[in-house]
């Protein structure tokens, strides 16, 4: 995991906008890729949220990638809800199946009722060029960034389903595996936001 971010949408109080970037193209310490494809297949990308300040998830959405044979990847995402979305798994009530996976330069953008789904092998350096751009006025020639990539998963979703209260988001990545579920590192990134 690389970011999570949580946000009022742009031009619409009335909607979120929750991002998890996982699988960097780049480690320091090794110059091979860090996945032979943008989502590990199988593997759940959870969002986790607390609705009633008790620092427990009442809300989770999941997102399960699997491979196809010409090489793209679909996801399915699952939401959760109540006592369920505090526990790990691949079950919850199906919000879209076969969700393509954004890879080349067309954005790919899967709707479902109230809710938009963007899934995508991001190109990094725009963010921090960007960010550069506004805390400097000026653009660096020497970016890092410049060829690294990261995997987002985006969900815009109305700000009813995150309920009234302050609210407290994380995320976390886990593996399935033959003594069950397992997150395969100890960090965890958390961001709080007061719902207005």
């Amino acid at each position: 995991m690389t970011d999570l971010y949580a946000f009022t949408k742009p031009g619409d109080p009335a909607r979120s906008i929750i991002v998890l970037n996982v699988h960097p193209s780049f480690r320091l310490d090794s110059p091979e890729p860090t996945t032979k494809e943008p989502f590990a297949p199988g593997a759940l990308y959870e969002f986790k949220i607390d609705t009633d300040g008790n620092a427990v998830a009442d809300l989770a959405y999941s997102v399960q990638f699997a491979s196809s044979e010409d090489g793209k990847q679909t996801a399915t995402v699952r939401c959760v809800q109540g006592e369920g979305a505090a526990g790990v798994g691949d079950e919850g009530e199906v919000f879209v199946e076969e969700a393509p996976v954004s890879v080349g330069r067309e954005a790919i953008v899967t709707k479902a009722g109230d809710y938009r789904f963007f899934l995508r092998l991001a190109e990094r350096s725009v963010l921090f060029r960007r960010k550069r751009q506004f805390q400097s006025h000026a653009v660096h020639r020497d970016d890092f960034f410049k060829d690294k990539n990261v995997c987002s998963i985006v969900i815009e979703l109305p700000n009813s389903a995150l309920g009234n209260n302050e609210m407290g988001i994380w995320a976390r990545t886990v593996d399935k595996t033959s003594d069950g579920w397992i997150q395969p590192t100890a960090v965890e990134d958390q961001c709080r936001r007061s719902s207005s």
